[in-house]
């Protein structure tokens, strides 16, 4: 099987990894996909120099844990899929970093969301968003509490910036016409902070809408005509509302079966994941899929493409 046809799920032993896998499960009967379970076990991290029989007895352990995790999730995955499209590894190494290379293998990660506090995020760090604001492919982070079949036939992708946006929502309407669900594109926006006192009639609150409506209709025009757009047609609703991005696109998504993001084209590091990606992440009550980049390419004439630009003055 070809590996872009994999789609690698994260186990952890916890309730977010099940979900997970229930999640990729149904990816991967949808399309025909391998599931690929990681575990990685930590390195040693204790300082100094300590007693080899110790070490080696507390590496042995870890393993042991590590493995044991991988055949209870494998048995659970072959009564979701076919068993011969079910493999595992037990890798040694940093979580995040260890998801992000063998992210290249493959077309999707899916890991399980954990609502942790504040100081469990600052002590241990997030794999989930290291992973999703780095991995090469789409990266879907599912939630501890979603049930295997949620949702109201509905996929929103949120987009911030019209301009770039036409990829990224082509790509959210391949996964709508996978699911036979409706699309609704959702644009959410703020007075800047430095203006949140001053009053704004309800004549340019609605230009602004119609102004944001109109860019939103020719963002959806050009995915349609994007390369990688379905070929069947999705009913597709255009939304613009008003408020903290994060709280509104959580509320708008919350019984969807899927929300679609993006990461920061023009961020530096490339690519990076915004606080707003990172706080839905954390608090959405359904699958997030986090896109890399996807360059908003048309259709061309692949003649024309594929012939060596003309030099100047030729």
């Amino acid at each position: 099987m070809s590996e872009t046809a994999r789609i690698l799920v994260g186990i952890d032993g916890g309730e977010g990894g099940r979900a997970a896998l229930r999640y990729a499960a149904a990816e991967a009967e949808r399309r025909g996909d391998e599931l690929w379970l990681v575990h990685l076990v930590p390195p040693p991290t204790v300082p100094g120099v300590i007693d080899p029989y110790v070490g080696q007895t507390a590496i042995s352990h870890d393993r042991e844990i590590g493995a044991g995790l991988l055949e209870r999730a494998a048995k659970e995955a072959m009564t979701l899929v076919p068993a011969d499209r079910v493999t595992s590894t037990l890798v040694r190494g940093d979580a995040a970093d260890g998801l992000v290379q063998m992210a290249a293998a493959t077309r999707l990660v899916v890991l399980g969301g954990q609502h942790r506090s504040v100081v469990e995020r600052i002590f241990t760090g997030s794999v989930v968003n290291r992973v999703a604001g780095h991995a090469p492919v789409a990266v879907t982070v599912v939630p501890e509490v979603w049930p295997s079949g949620a949702g109201a036939d509905r996929v929103v992708v949120a987009v911030k910036d019209c301009d770039d946006a036409a990829g990224l929502v082509a790509r959210a309407m391949s996964e709508a016409a996978d699911r036979g669900a409706e699309l609704v594109i959702l644009h959410v926006w703020q007075v800047p902070t430095p203006y949140d006192g001053l009053s704004i009639s309800p004549r340019e609150l609605t230009e602004w809408d119609a102004a944001l409506r109109k860019e939103l209709e020719q963002t959806l025009d050009r995915a349609r005509n994007h390369r990688s757009a379905p070929e069947v047609l999705v009913e597709t609703r255009v939304e613009v509302r008003r408020g903290q991005p994060a709280q509104v696109i959580a509320a708008a998504a919350a019984e969807s079966d899927l929300l679609v993001i993006g990461r920061r084209r023009h961020a530096f590091p490339a690519g990076r994941l915004g606080s707003t990606g990172r706080a839905l992440l954390r608090e959405s009550r359904c699958p997030v899929e986090v896109l890399p980049p996807v360059l908003d390419i048309v259709e061309t004439d692949e003649a024309s493409a594929s012939r060596p630009a003309e030099m100047a003055g030729s």
